[in-house]
């Protein structure tokens, strides 16, 4: 069997593992009650309505031409963010306000006290440390953070814009502009003070950024030089991605899955191409974490933790079904709290205790492995919840985002079959593979719905195959 061929088949297996579980987590959340069963039919119903009505919308916007039907989604954008932070106002709370109090806190003194809780979860600091320039450039407005959401959401829906473009036509990309901007959850979490808008526009900045040198280094005359500078670029990028949310590693296997075995790297000057930028990738990612570290430490007075001890115990806590629990959490300040204790020391002391629970055999782990592809999949309405104490009609608003999100993932599973008619080394699969990654590591660790937030643009991404597939073999690298 060719090379090819092998590739091929490959990438089938691996889309019909995107498609089957996307399918059961659609099919989970939309049977978890009858408000749900009338979103997904409602989420149906607009679907077919989208692939008679959205292709004309977006043709028509196309005969702008690029700059000009660019700037419009990109004013519609930023008017229907803006308005929705200024309408709805959000006092930080619970893990918000943890995020909004470090970066006052970083903003205002070099090393922070107290600084145990970040050495706990030292992600809370990429974030946090990114705010604390803005509050020390603009202060500490109650509006700051949702402005600075609003400019991540419009600079995201402009890398969905360029994407959609790139692999098939430019009323793709306008098309995924269009359902980014009008995406209710997404729009809703821009009141809050949280980490998602910041670390899946760096993503999606990655995803563009080997897409273009996967399109174009084949027809470069310095390839090797090239590739050598999007190696430095992308380890940047996936660093201070790893620094608000440790899953780097997951693009990262998802590239090498691509250019291994699903026939990314094409001849002899793909590997010239490839093969520094892979190194250099690599080496930037994993040589600044040294330096990551030692400058967290500095700035929270103590070393921080390496080891998810907790996340994994909570992650297979039946119970709980794998979600925050305040046994758990009280179990992880008992061992925080003796006298010499480390972050570090804390969380092995959990990883200790995550070991004893899972082999205990209390823990059934398909029954918890399906309870927790539910809450990860099933539902996108957790935005609500979290603005309970600001936000009127909470009901319709909880069934607007379930509808909207149906709707994206309907589409990104049709989608996901038309990308099995594609040739093989396609990058947007890149697109399922981050799928699948994100949501198995979800099952071995403490899991929450709004931890798929950037799986949102993926979808919308992968959707854009089945809205317009006719076009799907003239465009993509």
């Amino acid at each position: 069997m060719r090379f090819d061929g092998v590739f091929a088949l490959l990438g089938r297996c691996m889309l019909a593992l995107y498609i089957g579980i996307t399918s059961c987590g659609l099919l989970l959340g939309a049977t978890a009650g009858l408000k749900n069963l009338a979103a997904l039919g409602v989420a149906v119903a607009v679907g077919v309505l989208a692939f008679l009505v959205l292709p004309r919308i977006t043709k028509l916007l196309s005969k702008q031409g690029v700059l000009r039907a660019g700037l419009l989604l990109v004013l519609l954008c930023a008017l229907v963010k803006a308005a929705w932070i200024v309408l709805v106002r959000l006092e930080p709370a619970g893990d918000y306000a943890t995020f909004w109090q470090c970066a006052n806190s970083l903003a205002a003194r070099e090393t922070i006290y107290n600084g145990r809780y970040i050495a706990l979860f030292p992600h809370i600091f990429g974030y946090a440390s990114f705010l604390s320039w803005f509050v020390r450039l603009f202060g500490s407005g109650e509006l700051l953070a949702p402005w600075i959401n609003v400019l991540l959401s419009v600079c995201s829906g402009v890398l969905l814009f360029r994407l959609g473009w790139r692999w098939l036509n430019l009323e793709a990309g306008i098309s995924a502009f269009l359902l980014w901007t009008f995406c209710p959850s997404q729009t809703i979490y821009n009141s809050m003070v949280l980490s998602e808008p910041y670390y899946t526009t760096m993503l999606l900045g990655f995803l563009l950024l080997m897409t273009e040198f996967s399109c174009t280094c084949q027809a470069m005359s310095w390839p090797a030089v090239w590739g050598a500078a999007v190696g430095v670029i992308g380890g940047l990028l996936l660093r201070f991605i790893n620094g608000s949310r440790p899953i780097a590693a997951i693009p990262i296997i998802a590239l090498l899955i691509w250019l291994f075995a699903l026939g990314g790297l094409k001849g002899r000057k793909g590997i010239v191409c490839w093969f520094p930028c892979l190194v250099l990738l690599l080496a930037v990612y994993f040589g600044t974490a040294p330096l990551w570290n030692a400058n967290l430490a500095h700035r929270i007075g103590q070393e921080p933790s390496s080891t998810p001890g907790y996340n994994i115990l909570v992650g297979f806590n039946p119970e709980s079904a794998g979600t925050w629990n305040q046994a758990d959490s009280d179990l992880l300040y008992y061992y925080s709290d003796q006298p010499g204790a480390t972050a570090q020391w804390a969380q092995e002391q959990m990883l200790s205790e995550a070991k004893t629970r899972i082999t205990s055999g209390e823990v059934r782990i398909p029954s918890l492995m399906v309870q927790k592809l539910r809450t990860f999949l099933g539902s996108d309405a957790a935005c609500v919840r979290y603005s309970a104490t600001v936000l009127n009609h909470q009901a319709l608003f909880t069934f607007l985002c379930n509808a909207y999100y149906y709707l994206l993932l309907l589409l990104a599973v049709l989608g996901g079959l038309c990308l099995c008619m594609r040739s093989e080394g396609n990058i947007a699969l890149l697109l399922p593979l981050y799928v699948l990654g994100l949501t198995l590591a979800q099952m071995l660790v403490e899991v929450a719905p709004r931890y798929h937030y950037s799986l949102i643009p993926m979808f919308i991404l992968i959707g854009q195959f089945a809205l317009y597939r006719n076009v799907a073999e003239k465009r993509g690298c």
